[in-house]
């Protein structure tokens, strides 16, 4: 029996379980592989992941040696090259081809992720990246990979973002594009301002585009952040012979996608930058503006500082708002001046790229295509307020100021309340051209083109001819060298009141005015004319050789009266006359605007003596662009006869509502020379 006293204890080390031994191994040599595998960057996984990507995009993808993945503190990748074919039937070599691609991710955000959210990306690298954007009429692209009914990821958030050399191929018949893009970009190292470059040219809707954009980095607006900075931007691009500026800042561009700037925008037509933003602006002479824009959320608001189209000065501020199933462009359109001169081009006298457009041969009404249905492409609500209208040369005075509101409703536009002001008189009315889109038709049937149709209905007050019409330059320096110090006398003075009530159809001028029914009518009362002008319309010898010597003078006009009818573009005279105290002017005949001719006979019938008068009816034929005038032969009986039979026309058709002598007891000089030319059977 042994004591305590006599008690060692082993020296022998306990052996350990040879199970725990068989664990320690396995880790061990676990650590070792993976060191080993770290250290080689994994390469046996790269076929795995070509079969994953394969499967998964449905088409051939290779991923280049090197393959390099590192997996202690976070996921890097390293890849020799990236391709991913272009699926069958594309006439593309590929998709993607990427070469040197660098990829870091946080463990922390791939264990964060969740599917309804942006995944974050520490930082990605490439050398150069080629893609091939391309899509097929009937909607099928090159980008597309296997249907996925869950909801799409937003784009992923990039810390850092470096392409040295970007490129790519944007080819689609759906929005006739056809574009070569080039791109670089540094942004979100430490050491680098961040600098982001896009270089785009080719065709876009058969025109050809070429712009830049240099931004202080893609990533920032990037974000998906409504909070997020906006970045410096600066833009320039050239597209079918417009040249416009931006210069501001962007934000969440894949988000709510707020711009702010300011811009300068010109070229040869409105038209143009109505195409390129698919948005009805007419065809104008030569344009520039100036001015900011915004976009908060979806809603634009453009501000127009300075506008000059041709030789008009125009403002505005205007309000775009996408959100409605049409959207609607609201706002107000102002101008120190505007020409009327300068809407002749977006009734045809110019292409819709601002060349000047030719006429048919013996034609002088332009047959040129108006783009109205793109009409239905938006509605509108626009107050038009401009201080000053220049109606042309012949005008001495402008309507000023001119005031209406302009609409458009399911393709309809609409210029209406118009309120304008000249010589003493006014203007008031409508006019619209209604180009609605019937879209209701079933889908098999084919779609009717859409036949605008027009309505004019104006009418004209108390307007003063002497203060209206100017005198030509061409009178005034006669007189000035025969001496005279006063001005001429107008060729027609007097109050002129009268309206129109047209209608027609047609998508150009030429068809519009080959179309037209209804009335026109004018009187001009407590007036005077030219005596010269009834002289030469009566062929006196003497009395127009006399005018010639001693200068022209003014007659006083009792009446003059036009009240013209249209029918299908054939325009005859109900009644027309100038009555004064010695010779009664009659007109007849029609004006065919359809066929641009002209019929018309002039007879003056006098109401004194002159020794040497041979006093003819004057024919008026031809076409517009050549029109002829001589005097009409035959036996002097026979002219005097069918001067008489123009008064068997009713003169009392559209007239009488316009004469108004302002005093009910006094007689009215038109009332009395229309009812003495009916008297006349």
């Amino acid at each position: 029996m042994t004591t305590p006293e006599n008690h060692q204890p082993s020296t022998k080390k306990p052996k350990l379980n040879k199970g725990i031994r068989v664990v320690l191994f396995m880790i061990l040599a676990t650590i070792v592989v993976i060191t080993a595998c770290e250290i080689a960057g994994w390469p046996f996984l790269r076929a795995p992941v070509e079969k994953f990507l394969k499967t998964k995009l449905e088409r051939v993808v290779s991923l280049d040696a090197p393959f390099k993945l590192h997996l202690l503190g976070g996921v890097k990748l390293e890849i020799g090259g990236l391709y991913i074919a272009a699926p069958d039937g594309f006439d593309a070599p590929y998709l993607v081809d990427a070469k040197n691609i660098a990829l870091a991710l946080r463990y922390s955000d791939l264990i964060q992720f969740k599917s309804a959210e942006a995944f974050r990306i520490k930082s990605l690298q490439v050398d150069s990246i080629d893609a091939k954007l391309i899509r097929h009429a009937d909607g099928h692209a090159t980008w597309q990979f296997k249907p996925d009914d869950s909801p799409s990821n937003p784009i992923p958030i990039i810390e850092t973002l470096i392409v040295k050399n970007g490129a790519a191929q944007f080819d689609d018949p759906i929005t006739q594009s056809a574009l070569s893009m080039s791109f670089n970009t540094n942004e979100g190292s430490a050491d680098n301002t961040p600098t982001s470059l896009v270089i785009v040219k080719g065709k876009f809707r058969q025109k050809p585009l070429n712009g830049k954009i240099n931004t202080d980095g893609f990533l920032p607006i990037a974000t998906q952040d409504a909070s997020s900075p906006a970045v410096a931007t600066t833009l320039w691009l050239d597209y079918g012979g417009i040249h416009a500026d931006f210069k501001g800042a962007a934000s969440d561009l894949f988000g709510r996608q707020d711009i702010k700037g300011s811009y300068n925008i010109k070229g040869a037509s409105l038209g143009i930058l109505g195409d390129l933003i698919d948005t009805p602006l007419p065809t104008t002479d030569p344009f520039k503006l100036s001015g900011n824009i915004e976009k908060d959320d979806v809603v634009w608001l453009i501000k127009v500082a300075s506008a000059t189209v041709g030789r008009s000065s125009l403002s505005g501020n205007f309000r775009y708002d996408p959100k409605p199933a049409k959207p609607i462009l609201s706002g107000t359109l102002s101008g120190s001046q505007f020409y009327l001169a300068d809407l002749a081009p977006a009734f045809g006298s110019k292409n819709e790229d601002g060349s000047q457009s030719k006429k048919r041969d013996g034609h002088a009404i332009p047959d040129r295509p108006i783009d109205l249905p793109s009409l239905n492409k938006l509605d509108a609500q626009i107050k038009v307020d401009l201080t000053y209208l220049e109606l042309g040369n012949a005008f001495n005075h402008p309507i000023s100021p001119f005031k209406a509101d302009l609409s458009i409703d399911n393709g309809k536009l609409t210029l209406s309340e118009i309120d304008a002001k000249t010589a003493d008189g006014s203007l008031s009315g409508l006019i619209s051209v209604d180009a609605h889109a019937d879209n209701t038709a079933l889908a098999t049937q084919p779609i009717a083109p859409v036949i605008p149709k027009w309505k004019i209905d104006l009418v004209w007050k108390n307007i003063n001819l002497e203060k209206w019409l100017k005198v030509s330059e061409e009178r005034k320096q006669e007189a000035k060298e025969k001496g005279k110090k006063n001005t001429p006398p107008a060729y027609v003075t007097g109050q002129l009141n009268g309206k129109t009530n047209l209608s027609g159809t047609g998508n150009s001028t030429a068809q519009l005015l080959g179309s037209l029914d209804g009335d026109i009518a004018m009187v001009i009362q407590n007036g005077s004319i030219s005596h010269l002008i009834i002289e030469v319309l009566g062929l006196d010898i003497a009395q127009g050789l006399g005018m010639l010597i001693r200068g022209d003078e003014s007659l006083p006009m009792q009446c003059a009266v036009i009240d013209l009818k249209a029918t299908k573009g054939l325009v005859e005279p109900t009644v027309a006359m100038i009555d004064t105290p010695v010779t009664l002017v009659l007109i007849d005949g029609n004006l065919s605007l359809a066929k641009e001719s002209l019929n018309l006979r002039l007879t003056a019938k006098p109401k004194n003596m002159s020794p040497l008068t041979a006093r003819s009816p004057i024919h008026v034929t031809g076409t517009f662009s050549d029109p002829k005038a001589s005097p009409e032969g035959g036996p002097i009986a026979a002219r005097i006869l069918g001067g008489l039979a123009l008064a068997i026309i009713n003169p009392f058709a559209a007239i009488l509502p316009f004469i108004d002598t302002g005093d009910s007891s006094a007689v009215s000089p038109c009332k009395q020379s229309l009812t003495n030319l009916k008297s006349v059977k």
